[in-house]
């Protein structure tokens, strides 16, 4: 019976042994998934906050960048539509000339010298339209340009 009783001993020590070494392996695993989950939780807070404040200087580029463009369509418009009005001003004031001639000597003089201004004017008009469009175009672009140099200095 002492065998028996010190076998019981034994296995009971056993038991408490084994109880206590799953005890300390399972506290160590909850620890090892808590710290994971909570380093995951940080890894996903950090990238979603990066995902976010992208996506909100994206959207605010693209704004600006809309706007910009806006406002360049508008103005090279305005520019093309005040040079229809000015050739059509010129135009309407030709025909009154040539409607008012006396022979066809003067119809042949006003004609020679509308056509000389219209050639000088179109000259004149292009440069002008080429420097507003330049200038439109780099009025768009620059919110865009200015958040890719911010990008490249951080």
């Amino acid at each position: 019976m002492a065998n028996v009783t010190k076998a019981g001993e034994a296995t009971k020590e056993v038991v408490e042994t084994a109880k206590a070494e799953t005890k300390s392996t399972v506290e160590s695993i909850r620890e090892n998934v808590t710290e994971r989950a909570s380093a995951a939780t940080k890894t996903v807070s950090e990238g979603y906050k990066t995902a976010t404040d992208t996506a909100g200087a994206v959207a605010g580029v693209a704004k600006d960048f809309g706007a910009a463009y806006y406002n360049g369509v508008t103005t090279v418009s305005k520019t093309l539509f005040g040079f229809a009005q000015d050739v059509y001003a010129e135009t309407a004031e030709h025909a009154t000339k040539v409607m008012k001639a006396k022979d066809m000597t003067s119809v042949a003089e006003l004609q020679a010298a509308f056509i000389q201004n219209r050639i000088e004017n179109a000259a004149k008009r292009g440069k002008i339209f080429v420097d507003v469009a330049h200038e439109q175009t780099r009025a768009t672009w620059k919110p865009v340009v200015d958040a890719l140099a911010t990008k490249k200095a951080a």
